[in-house]
């Protein structure tokens, strides 16, 4: 079984793009807090999201390990991972928003899903979090069967994780991964299947999620 490489090709609603893979295990380039050895694999959640987004949006293409040493340098790495809102902010005020083909607006959301719904029908993407701690980028929108759903691109295609997978409700065949499974004794005893690319219910985005959203250039 070939094992799923660095970036994910991905042709979906006539879009092509290269989403980030955080599952492998060669993502080594540093994204520290205070000297804690944390690597992108381990903690880039954050730059990945925004390299999905970017893609989407249309603007050159981020390249994770650069995005990485300019959130350390300007306060985007927190202790917990990236801080949307000061990365973001850097982004706009230092040209890389318009760069990669989006605009801030320093409007971080909070837990207005009928909002950024229609910021997504309407072209937008935003970053936030289907389950606590991770961050995902929102590329689309759209009602199914009454529902309103949102398409996620997700570094660490949670499709099957137990905290997000009854959100489900459709997997974009083409985004599959495919990563070992290792046993104590760091030996490969299986393999995994999952997606990067889905549509998950609206309403799985909620109560703690900060939701911040990004602009296609006017």
């Amino acid at each position: 079984m070939n094992i799923s490489g660095k970036y994910i090709p991905v042709e979906h609603q006539g879009i092509h793009y290269e989403l980030c893979n955080q599952r492998c295990r060669d993502w080594t380039h540093p994204y520290e807090y205070q000297g804690d050895g944390s690597m992108l694999c381990n903690a880039g959640c954050g730059i990945f999201a925004v390299a999905n987004a970017a893609w989407y949006l249309g603007g050159e293409q981020v390249i994770p390990e650069e995005l990485a040493d300019f959130s350390c340098a300007c306060g985007g790495r927190g202790d917990d991972g990236t801080d949307r809102p000061a990365l973001l902010s850097a982004m706009q005020l230092h040209g890389l928003a318009r760069k990669h083909g989006f605009e801030y607006r320093f409007d971080g959301l909070r837990n207005d899903l009928d909002t950024l719904h229609d910021h997504l029908l309407q072209g937008g993407a935003a970053l936030c979090n289907l389950r606590v701690g991770h961050i995902v980028a929102l590329v689309g929108g759209r009602i199914s069967s009454g529902e309103k759903q949102v398409l996620a691109a997700d570094p660490y295609s949670e499709s099957a994780d137990e905290r997000v997978r009854n959100a489900v409700r459709e997997c974009v065949e083409g985004s599959r991964v495919v990563s070992p499974v290792k046993n104590d004794a760091g030996l490969v005893c299986g393999y995994q299947i999952t997606y990067a690319m889905f549509w998950a219910a609206l309403s799985t985005v909620r109560d703690f999620n900060l939701l911040y959203r990004i602009f296609p250039l006017r």
